[in-house]
């Protein structure tokens, strides 16, 4: 296992505003691939990277179900945080989203 990052390197996650709990997650995932973070590892940082009303979540589901995997976590993540209002929202965006060769770089908008 190569070092851990740094907590201060890790996102966080509030759940609420603009949030994007898939990006959390992305990015979570990819950090212990990167340094070979164990599941028990990553679960004992969680509280420290939730913050503010997903905190508040976090220790709720934790009390009630104990210890689980990272797996378990992004299910009920995803489960909590993808909801109707975050559909509308992504859907929209890609919608309202078109390629305008006249002005757009490809690689610009497509990193978007």
């Amino acid at each position: 296992m190569k070092e851990s990052p740094q907590l201060k390197e890790c996102p966080t996650f509030t759940g609420e505003g603009e949030y994007d709990h898939m990006s959390f997650i992305k990015t979570i995932d990819m950090l212990q691939e990167d340094y070979a973070i164990p599941d028990e590892l990553l679960i004992a940082r969680l509280h420290s990277l939730f913050e503010e009303s997903a905190k508040r979540w976090y220790y709720g589901i934790r009390q009630t179900n104990g210890w689980n995997t990272w797996s378990w976590w992004k299910q009920e993540i995803i489960t909590k945080w993808a909801n109707d209002a975050w559909m509308y929202k992504i859907e929209n965006a890609f919608e309202n989203s078109f390629f305008d060769p006249d002005k757009d770089k490809p690689l610009t908008w497509f990193l978007q």
